[in-house]
């Protein structure tokens, strides 16, 4: 409002003026000067007397969007390296066996060679007897196997080696080193059988024949 009087005021004073200079013989008074007004109000008239002069006041620029404040970037986390795998047990190889040993049979008698037993009594093609040596070697010749029920069979020309044993078939055969043969049409020994073997009439051993 200040700023409007002010300009009302400069715009009277002027056409006064000029009426009293247009008449004969009017003295020219010096305007009183106009008194100062506040550096306030000197923006505010200029824009006023602008807007009477038809040029409006320039558009004020847009002010500066602040750019925006940069975000730092987040580091993804350090991925944990995996653990290797566990060891697994590598299955140890299941050992092979072997052929179990063969056994020599353990002799029936006070020495060495003795009789070791008598397998598939009364079965005549299958029927045998098994004498075993667990000493020096021994020659057999001459020496008799005979039973309770007088059934004899003498060895011939036959070596029985040490720590072997030798099969006395009752069937028909030919005899080798570990076979020998009784020849026999029927089975020989029977359950209950006193089986003895003899040496020059002595006895070596004896078995009593039992059921398998």
């Amino acid at each position: 409002m200040i700023l409007v009087n002010v300009v009302i005021s400069a715009v009277t004073t002027l056409l006064i003026v000029r009426v009293l200079t247009s008449q004969p013989g009017a003295r020219l008074v010096s305007a009183p000067a106009p008194t100062e007004q506040p550096a306030i109000a000197a923006a505010p008239a200029v824009a006023v007397a602008r807007a009477i002069a038809g040029n409006p006041s320039p558009t004020p620029l847009p002010s500066a969007t602040p750019a925006p404040a940069a975000v730092p970037a987040i580091k993804p986390s350090n991925t944990p390296t995996p653990l290797p795998p566990t060891n697994t047990p590598v299955p140890l190889p299941t050992p092979t066996r072997g052929p179990s040993p063969t056994v020599s049979p353990t002799p029936r008698s006070t020495g060495n060679v003795g009789i070791s037993t008598v397998l598939n009594v009364g079965q005549k093609q299958r029927e045998v007897v098994v004498i075993a040596n667990l000493s020096t070697e021994v020659s057999l010749k001459g020496w008799t196997l005979t039973s309770s029920r007088n059934i004899s069979y003498t060895f011939g020309n036959v070596t029985l080696f040490r720590d072997s044993f030798i099969n006395l078939h009752t069937t028909i055969g030919a005899d080798v080193p570990t076979d020998l043969f009784m020849n026999r049409n029927d089975a020989a020994w029977q359950i209950g059988d006193v089986v003895t073997l003899s040496n020059q009439g002595q006895i070596v051993a004896t078995a009593t024949v039992k059921q398998q």
